[in-house]
């Protein structure tokens, strides 16, 4: 009989222990066995060997058969077992005193009490007044995923919330104009490639993001060595700029740059024509688009002479091939819808779309973006918020809108939140003031392994598993792998104290209010029946009636759940990815590419009208950064993570360090429009662009988690602003990278002192 749950009429969702691992447990508790899984930290999802004696985890390796990540894992995810071992980890439920300390309760006690009290929320304020808030942690957690958007549309809320909008809700905006579908993301065929344009990325720290390219940093490097190109624009010689041509480039310059490139590649004739003829509707707009723009202008506000941008448009258009790729340093700004349409206008318009070496639509494994699409599940603007106006993205509220829709009275007024592997308290801009607002709500819930910024604010913290101990296949990644792949694991080892799957949690409180988390038809009337489809059981669904499936039987050699989970490693879907399946891939009428749209039209007149001059005020523009060993606001609970002169550091220009007095290794003082931080010192280094300093995110943490608050440093979200006109307009993502700065030394005042 398959061991898949289909329905559930009790609490728990079965995870069953499959494959080599538990068969090899089956002889003895204490065997040593071995099994192929893959990371949960990054999107790189890197394919790992755990090798486990009973309950305990023995080690983390690379899986050197993994056919996307061919042996490679960096030291966070090798290091992961601290977590799942941590002595601060959280693993009972608390609840908060009258004191404001916590206290250990049962699961019974936490869930009832939290059911009573959202039940007599809802009873005053309408299902309306609850929030949900996923962090990046639940892109590998389907359960999590699916039952917490399920929530929000059993429901009935506007109050979905996703870290997403900190960092990429413009891509989702653009692939629901161009394509149909907010998850349907093209990705750059890097393997195959002869020049690839990187802008505002460092794939040789962050692995790669929306482009699960396995080893990211040799595939680039592979480019090179095969003769073709590789151009970093970045305003901070990275780690990956270092390795090939370097282009600098001042924060927040990326959109005047692509502008700049398709107006030279359109004024001379560069443009492929037929491409543009064969696979979009609405080419014509580009040529009326562009004219305004100013070479010069855009120039001056990205930092790069004019002839350079007319050589690079030029040698980026003549390629056989290229693939302009872009992350968080164009992704955060005030025009990061504005410039990701550009980007994909740029690959586009050259000709290089659905074509080896460009811009490539992945493979996935189970095709969610066209189960989502039939569910109507993904969408732009459907509706728009209650405050601040933004149109919802994928069915959520943007971040920077929450203390605003805590304070403002009137009918759906949140009242209540459940957050979900996340930390807004630390990662959201203007830090102190969710922290303020979330202090108003009658009810938080912190659905989190350790006690952090956020979850010691809330009323109840509920300890979930850590990706080691859940079921899991990469929901996110699969569809952006360079290689694409087949991987579906069971729990590696068994869960810690009382720690309990995300989903389950989130199914407990469910059950607690009356509802089913799910928003498929038909969903509540089956929960009203005791009937409950598991995460499990819609994903298997999904993936034996998808492209790769075996429908159930009758196309043998495909693929299910239960295959996969028996299954000691990932399956090789392809060698690389597919070419010529636009018409199949996209949603949008007549199988074309939609590029004539009033929303950029209109982003396109606020960009020529935004005032790019230098503040003499804050003459400093500051940008985020990426460290090898973090990743946003956690992990520097890690001992090894932790190791050696570990300190947050701001880089600085020895040009504008000379200006303002600072000496390397000085602690500093960062002074923003609306925060002021002190950073433990200052790296004085010509990587840096003059005029932008560079300050690493995710670090001053207060809590229980004692190493991470021992370390130091300063939350850079403190400088920042969550103002509704401050975002990106088209999707309400914040605006974290470019901020307006000055900084000085404290020296002589720690002397003094």
């Amino acid at each position: 009989m398959s061991t898949q749950v289909l329905y559930e009429t009790q609490g728990e969702i079965a995870h069953p222990q499959s494959g080599p691992m538990a068969s090899s447990n089956t002889g003895s508790a204490e065997a040593t066995v071995t099994r192929k899984i893959f990371c949960g930290v990054c999107e790189g999802s890197c394919g790992l060997e755990a090798t486990v004696r009973g309950s305990e985890l023995l080690s983390l390796r690379p899986d050197p058969d993994h056919p996307n990540t061919r042996g490679f894992a960096c030291s966070k995810g090798l290091a992961f077992g601290a977590v799942r071992d941590d002595p601060d980890r959280l693993l009972h439920p608390l609840k908060r005193q009258a004191d404001g300390s916590f206290a250990r309760v049962s699961w019974d006690q936490a869930l009832d009490e939290i059911g009573e009290r959202l039940r007599a929320i809802i009873a005053r304020h309408g299902t309306e007044s609850i929030g949900l808030y996923q962090g990046n942690s639940v892109a590998w957690n389907f359960g999590a995923f699916l039952n917490l958007f399920g929530m929000a549309g059993a429901l009935k809320t506007k109050h979905l919330y996703s870290a997403a909008s900190i960092d990429i809700n413009g891509y989702w905006v653009i692939s629901e104009l161009l394509y149909g579908s907010n998850f349907l993301n093209p990705i750059p065929d890097v393997a195959r490639t002869d020049f690839m344009l990187c802008i505002g990325a460092n794939p040789a720290v962050s692995h790669g993001s929306m482009a699960n390219i396995g080893r990211f940093r040799d595939t680039m490097m592979a480019v090179t060595q095969r003769g073709g190109r590789v151009v970093v624009v970045d305003p901070r010689r990275s780690e990956t700029a270092s390795l090939f041509e370097h282009v600098p480039i001042r924060p927040n310059g990326d959109v005047w740059l692509l502008a700049a490139l398709l107006k030279v590649i359109f004024d001379e004739g560069l443009a492929d024509l037929e491409a543009l003829r064969e696979q979009t509707a609405g080419h014509e707009i580009l040529p009326q688009l562009l004219a305004p723009l100013d070479l010069s202008a855009a120039s001056a506000a990205a930092g790069i002479p004019v002839e350079q941008i007319r050589q690079l448009a030029r040698d980026f258009a003549a390629a056989p091939s290229a693939c302009a790729y872009g992350r968080c340093g164009m992704s955060i700004g005030p025009f990061a819808s504005l410039g990701k349409y550009f980007l994909d206008v740029l690959n586009i318009a050259t000709g290089n779309l659905d074509r080896p070496g460009g811009w490539c639509f992945g493979r996935p494994f189970i095709d969610l973006e066209t189960m989502m699409h039939r569910m109507k599940s993904t969408g732009y603007d459907r509706w728009r918020t209650r405050v601040d106006d933004f149109p919802e993205v994928a069915g959520t509220s943007p971040v920077v809108s929450i203390p605003r829709e805590i304070r403002t009275p009137g009918k759906g007024q949140m009242r209540a939140m459940l957050v979900i592997g996340a930390n807004p308290a630390s990662s959201s801009p203007a830090a102190g003031e969710l922290c303020a607002a979330f202090s108003e709500l009658d009810l938080l819930i912190s659905q989190d392994v350790y006690m952090t910024e956020t979850s010691r604010l809330a009323h109840y913290i509920l300890p979930p598993t850590v990706w080691l101990e859940r079921e899991g296949f990469p929901i996110f990644t699969q569809s952006h792998a360079g290689v694409p792949h087949a991987q579906w694991v069971g729990p590696t080892v068994p869960a810690r104290g009382e720690a309990r799957d995300d989903a389950w949690i989130m199914d407990e409180i469910s059950r607690r209010i009356g509802i089913v988390p799910a928003d498929f038809p038909g969903a509540q009337l089956l929960g009203k029946l005791g009937l409950r489809a598991s995460p499990s059981f819609l994903m298997d669904v999904g993936l034996r009636t998808g492209p790769e499936g075996d429908w159930f039987g009758l196309r043998p050699s495909g693929l299910s759940r239960k295959k996969l989970m028996e299954r000691n490693g990932a399956v090789k879907l392809a060698d690389g990815v597919p070419v010529g399946v636009l018409k199949k891939r996209i949603f949008t009428k007549g199988g074309k590419v939609q590029l004539d749209h009033a929303l950029i039209r209109k982003e396109m007149t606020r960009m020529l009208a935004f005032d790019t001059a230098v503040s003499a005020e804050y003459p400093l523009s500051l940008i985020s950064l990426r460290e090898l060993r973090s990743q946003n606001t956690w992990l520097h609970n890690i001992p090894k993570l932790i190791v050696g002169d570990r300190v947050q550091r701001l880089r600085i220009h020895p040009i504008d360090a000379a200006r303002y007095g600072i000496e390397d290794g000085d602690p500093v003082e960062i002074t923003s429009r609306d925060g002021q931080i002190s950073v433990p010192a200052a790296r004085v280094t010509d990587e840096m662009m003059p005029g932008s300093v560079a300050l690493p995110h995710g670090w001053g943490h207060t809590g229980g988690w004692q190493r991470a608050v021992a370390v130091g440093g300063s939350g850079y979200n403190a400088l920042t602003t969550n103002r509704a006109d401050s975002t990106d307009l088209p999707s309400g993502n914040a605006t974290v990278n470019g901020i307006a700065v000055r900084v000085r030394s404290l020296k002589s005042f720690e002397a003094a002192a």
